[in-house]
């Protein structure tokens, strides 16, 4: 074997020894740990040493290893695939390294001599057909075994992966009530954090919009059953009505539902399947979720559109936009005579400009950080400003819309002076949590606020019968049921560490 520098920046394989000769010089426990490893393997295993420990004495005395007894020679390397020099003499062990490198035979050295070998063994840990391992390339073995431990302990919870959605919406909760839930700015950062941190949570993704807050898991059998996810959104308190869960094919279920936008604020809409992605992007980039949670919502993208094509005939075609715009023209608003203040430049705000310039007299669009572009054919009639310009202008404004995803209210009663005390101004809140001081209906009776109940509670007195809907969805969901067995056995793919 030529002469090397180890840099001990080794690469990580299986060796596959069943039927190979392998050979441990020394009988002590150390040696004992490594030929119950080969033995483990199928090697065949043959020990020199003059003296053994009473647990290889068992081995040998059973036949699973062969024992010489007597001190290294030379020409016990002969025919070894791999070689352990595990003696309680550093010498000795150099002498078995020094044989093996004029042999051009792969040794391993237990003690000091490690830096100078030419493997070294990982801790690991086994669980069926999976084997864990953990290398700190010989420089720090504690280290190797406390993460090895403590990773072992995640192998059982690896067995299934189980598909889980915890939340609540708008038909448990009211405005009021679900706010405090709703998981946005420093709130989001802060879950995310924490379910990283719980066992049996494989990959995760947090799904945060106007109407619901909620997080689909994959994760273990015992975590789906033991509530951790319930208490981590804070639903601990709630009667069992006021949130759901659901696991397995009804999770699924419910993926497909929300996706197809059959139960959202405006059934039928299209946003939730952007936010959907969006959502899935986010925690993608942060860590949080990776195949097994782009595979189940690729499959709920899919039967979404099933849905839609089958139950889009029965449902009027809106978005949380449209039925501000509707709300507003069923409550006597002259949109053609009115100034509109629009609060965000997102991409619920962007569609409420498109959608209201051509009916409205004017608007003023209000941004906090970026600047939306205007097209060209809306001419003069969209005046951009800033969220700190805006109560320079709120008098100008009859209808005020909020399509903010700010944490907090941006319209409060701060702002009280400058509304405009000649006329009735309507206030339209669609963010979550509510981005308008509720007080500030109670201000005159020239100021009204509407929030999303408010809408909601309006709308379905509009809506077609929404059980004829929800039984066509579930039974397109049903019968691609597949898809949800089909990605929930691919984690035991027998390809996956090929």
């Amino acid at each position: 074997m030529t002469d090397k520098t180890h840099s001990h920046n080794g690469i990580h394989i299986n060796l596959f020894l069943a039927g190979r000769r392998c050979l441990v010089v020394g009988g002590g426990k150390v040696a004992t740990r490594k030929i119950k490893m080969l033995v483990e393997g199928d090697a065949k295993v043959t020990i020199v040493s003059p003296e053994v420990c009473d647990e290889l004495a068992a081995l040998i005395e059973n036949g699973s290893v062969v024992h010489v007894p007597r001190r290294f020679e030379q020409r016990d390397i002969e025919g070894a695939s791999i070689v352990y020099a595990a003696t309680n003499s550093r010498g000795v062990n150099r002498q078995v390294l020094e044989t093996c490198r004029a042999a051009d035979t792969l040794c391993c050295c237990v003690d000091g001599n490690w830096a100078d070998s030419d493997f070294t063994t990982p801790a690991t840990a086994k669980h069926n057909n999976l084997t864990l391992s953990v290398s700190s390339g010989g420089n720090d073995c504690r280290q190797s075994k406390m993460i090895k431990n403590s990773l072992a302990r995640h192998l059982e919870m690896m067995e299934a992966a189980h598909l889980v959605v915890v939340g609540t919406d708008h038909n448990h909760l009211t405005v009021e009530e679900r706010e405090p839930f709703h998981l946005t700015g420093p709130k989001f950062e802060r879950a995310g954090f924490m379910i990283m941190q719980l066992w049996g949570i494989h990959e995760f993704m947090i799904l945060n919009t106007c109407n619901r807050a909620e997080v689909i898991a994959i994760v273990s059998e015992e975590t789906s059953e033991n509530g951790i996810l319930r208490h981590m959104m804070g639903f601990a308190a709630l009667k069992e009505d006021k949130y759901y869960l659901k696991t397995g094919k009804k999770a699924f279920e419910h993926l497909c539902l929300v996706t197809a936008g059959m139960l959202s604020q405006t059934p039928g809409e299209n946003h939730i399947t952007a936010q959907m992605k969006d959502a899935l992007e986010t925690a993608k980039q942060r860590g949080w979720a990776g195949n097994m949670t782009q595979a189940w919502i690729s499959s709920a993208l899919q039967v979404s559109k099933a849905i839609k094509n089958e139950v889009s005939p029965l449902l009027r075609d809106f978005e949380i936009e449209d039925l501000a715009l509707s709300y507003l023209e069923a409550h006597d608003k002259d949109l053609s005579k009115s100034t509109v203040m629009v609060l965000g430049a997102g991409m619920v705000g962007k569609c409420l400009v498109a959608d209201s310039v051509a009916k409205v007299e004017k608007i003023i669009w209000c941004y906090h950080v970026n600047k939306p572009e205007l097209a060209a054919e809306w001419g003069d009639k969209v005046e951009l400003r800033t969220f700190n310009e805006m109560k320079n202008h709120i008098t100008d404004a009859d209808i005020i819309i909020s399509a903010t995803d700010a944490p907090g209210h941006v319209l409060h009663m701060a702002h009280a002076p400058f509304f405009n005390q000649e006329r009735p101004v309507m206030v339209i809140d669609l963010g979550m949590p509510r981005n308008i001081d509720p007080e500030l209906d109670d201000l005159s009776t020239d100021v009204t606020v509407v929030d999303l109940d408010g809408l909601k509670y309006w709308y379905r007195r509009e809506l077609t019968d929404m059980n004829e809907v929800l039984t066509r969805a579930r039974a397109i969901t049903a019968a691609n049921k597949d898809l949800y067995d089909k990605i929930a056995k691919s984690l035991k793919s027998p390809d996956a560490d090929r």
